[in-house]
């Protein structure tokens, strides 16, 4: 049964109100233990530590406002809107022992909570829940719900875009957030850096749906050959860092999803007919940056074991595992310390088992970003030229994002 509008309102405001109460609470208590302490940073949010240094929490938090207008050339019509396209609160630390750390985020922006399928709640209020484990210098072990160990661009916060949104590369081709166990590891060897992250998870994304006890099996191995980008800069989406000498990290992905039930293996519309399917994904992705210059490139494949399924209570009605193979080649340069222009180009080409209604996609994307404080806050607009099969139009985009 889904949740009526007025009652996720008031849900959205419990929610609200108990964590402003935790907040006073908390702060409250703080100034009453000895030896605590609380910082305050832009862009990081509030940190309370306890006199002991044992427990640490951090709650930072970030707003997206966006304008878009859309003008379809093809059917010559054309539409504006102002969106708030997320809305978000962080909170992480540590938990009783420095090894020990966690991370929740929670979304309250439309877009933040849309489940992606009509047959389930629209009410995803939790986007990241993890605990984890640092068991050595070069393991940490992680439990809950985060993204999956897929493509680079996906793996960027959306806070930390170049442009005003992601590609559709990555819109149609990401392995998006599950539930499951992770293990990430991390290697220096002489001045390169070898990371891996490995992911058994649900398969089936954040949504709850029927279990049929298969898995996802996830796997990201990254190797950076001149050493670690400053500040994790091969995380974030343009050279705010300026890196003094070329930082360059390569990036293999692959991924099997055992008997998955909707379209795009974690995300998507349930497969008709309650059918499942084998999706393999993979691919690999590309981070270059030097002295304000960036490129970025990512190559990646989907199949699986299933074409064009017809719906048996109404054949008029078809869908399918998207698949095929996309390509994205984006890059930006900064004419001054805080402005940066950037460009970029996607393609998606479908399988052939699909080929005859999905349709093939080309993206060109021209953009200007100005950052009064990094990406803590920045304007970005850009201009979209977008093919998807005998359409064709423009997207135009004006963004603010602000995060404390």
């Amino acid at each position: 049964m889904k949740i009526p509008v007025p009652h996720l309102i008031k849900v959205k405001q419990i929610l609200f109100f108990t964590i402003f109460l935790f907040f006073l609470i908390y702060h409250k208590s703080l100034a009453q233990v000895q030896g605590s302490t609380f910082e305050m940073n832009f862009g990081k949010g509030i940190k309370f530590t306890s006199a002991d240094s044992l427990f640490t929490l951090a709650i930072s938090g970030r707003i997206q406002s966006l304008f878009a207008f859309n003008r379809n050339i093809t059917n010559e019509t054309a539409g504006a809107d102002f969106i708030l396209r997320r809305s978000r609160l962080n909170f992480q630390g540590t938990a009783l022992n420095p090894n020990f750390t966690y991370r929740i985020q929670i979304g309250f922006a439309q877009g933040d909570i849309t489940s992606a399928n009509s047959q389930v709640e629209n009410n995803l209020v939790l986007r990241d829940a993890m605990l984890f484990y640092s068991a050595k210098k070069w393991l940490q072990l992680g439990f809950g719900q985060t993204k999956l160990p897929g493509n680079r661009q996906r793996q960027i916060s959306s806070g930390n875009l170049q442009l005003v949104e992601r590609s559709i590369a990555n819109n149609n081709f990401t392995l998006d957030r599950d539930k499951g166990i992770w293990v990430y590891t991390n290697f220096n060897i002489n001045k390169s850096v070898l990371r891996s992250t490995i992911a058994i998870s649900s398969g089936e994304g954040r949504i709850i749906s029927a279990r049929n006890g298969r898995l996802s099996y996830a796997g990201r191995v990254e190797y950076l050959p001149f050493g670690a980008f400053t500040n994790r800069g091969d995380y974030i989406g343009g050279d705010l860092e300026r890196e003094s000498t070329p930082k360059v990290s390569i990036a293999a992905v692959y991924n099997f999803n055992n008997a998955a039930t909707r379209t795009m293996g974690q995300l998507g519309e349930f497969l008709f007919n309650s059918e499942t399917a084998n999706i393999q994904y993979f691919g690999g992705d590309f981070m270059l940056k030097y002295k304000g210059f960036s490129l970025e490139s990512e190559l990646y494949s989907r199949n699986s074991d299933k074409g064009i399924i017809t719906n048996s209570e109404d054949i008029t009605q078809q869908n399918f595992v998207i698949s095929g193979t996309t390509f994205m080649l984006q890059s930006g340069y900064f004419l001054t310390k805080k402005n940066e222009i950037a460009a970029r180009y996607a393609q998606i080409t479908p399988d052939t088992k699909v080929a005859s209604i999905m349709n093939t996609q080309k993206e060109y994307v021209i953009g200007f970003s100005h950052y009064f404080n990094q990406h803590n806050l920045k304007l970005q607009s850009d201009v979209t030229y977008l093919e998807n099969g005998i359409n064709k139009g423009f997207i135009y985009r004006f963004s603010g994002v602000v995060r404390f």
